[in-house]
């Protein structure tokens, strides 16, 4: 048991190794300018094409004044060209193309010019100084590549309908090594688990085969008491409940009303006012004060009334 489980740790340690990134990545080579040029590109047709999907990839964020960066890059060569002066060019030739597409001018901060550098060639040739001429757009210090475009579909196969979205853009993380130490504690308690647990299930075994197996006898089944006899009782015939008395409670609201539609009379002093807006107006107010004490008003005979119910 020991032994299978120590394969196993040791096969997962080897998978975190090997498929585990050792060395920086770099971005796609698509912002490279020809030499002691700040706005020709080695390839000025596909460099195009992906400024416009870096553009829209940052007109979809929401950003804040300052928070997309452009440093430009030199070569060093022999020649009377200021490194860091064309570097510099090259940063704000790329802010100036993201602006004509359409990014605000505000979102960019202050362009980096590092000058000439040997980061990515060597310098003692063309072809080492080639991949140090360039610009790196940066937001939240990762920098932005875009999505290299698609293989070319045979002139004999169906063409697909375009599909409008916004382009995909790849993050490339320049922490510098890519291997995840930040699993190493997890490797480690992982490892520990399961060293514990193969101890444990060792020492298990070794105590179960030291002790005698043991016979249980198996107890007698319980007796079976057959149930009592069910005494059925006839059911208790109830006489049914003799009826309420229900009562009716009526009032006469003529004389209330009369009363009241004097009262609003009085109110304006017999002026600018109508004898029958103000019984209606008595009638309304009367009525409703009975409804809201349980009564039901209603007119009969030429009467207003309230009747209220009630049960003995």
């Amino acid at each position: 048991m020991k032994k299978t489980c120590f394969i196993f740790v040791l096969c997962i340690l080897i998978q975190v190794f090997i498929f585990a990134e050792t060395g920086d990545q770099e971005e796609v080579d698509f912002l490279l300018f020809l030499p002691n040029s700040a706005s020709q590109f080695v390839n000025n047709d596909r460099t195009m094409v992906h400024l416009d999907d870096i553009a829209v990839y940052l007109l979809g964020r929401n950003l804040n004044p300052g928070q997309i960066h452009v440093y430009g890059y030199a070569a060093s060569a022999a020649n009377d060209i200021d490194g860091e002066e064309l570097s510099r060019e090259r940063a704000l030739y790329v802010i100036s193309e993201l602006q004509r597409r359409g990014v605000r001018a505000e979102l960019f901060a202050e362009p980096g010019a590092f000058g000439s550098v040997d980061l990515w060639g060597s310098n003692e040739d063309e072809q080492g100084r080639s991949p140090n001429r360039r610009a790196r757009i940066m937001l939240d210090g990762v920098v932005l590549t875009p999505q290299e475009p698609p293989q070319e579909v045979p002139l004999l196969a169906p063409i697909p309908a375009p599909v409008l979205q916004a382009p995909e853009i790849t993050r490339v993380n320049e922490s510098g090594s890519g291997f995840p130490w930040m699993l190493l504690p997890l490797i480690l308690i992982l490892l520990a688990i399961i060293l514990f647990l193969a101890f444990k299930t060792g020492k298990k075994e070794t105590i179960e085969d030291s002790v005698a197996p043991t016979t249980f006898k198996e107890a007698a089944p319980a007796p079976i008491v057959p149930p009592a006899a069910i005494v059925q009782t006839p059911p208790v015939e109830v006489p049914p409940a003799a009826p309420a008395a229900i009562t009716y409670t009526v009032v006469n609201l003529e004389d209330e009303i009369r009363f009241r539609a004097f009262a609003l009379y009085l109110e304006r002093d017999g002026h600018n006012g109508d004898e029958y807006g103000d019984w209606c107006k008595a009638v309304a107010e009367t009525c409703t004060r009975y409804n809201a004490n349980g009564y039901e008003t209603y007119a009969e005979n030429n009467s207003w009334w309230a009747r209220r119910e009630s049960t003995n």
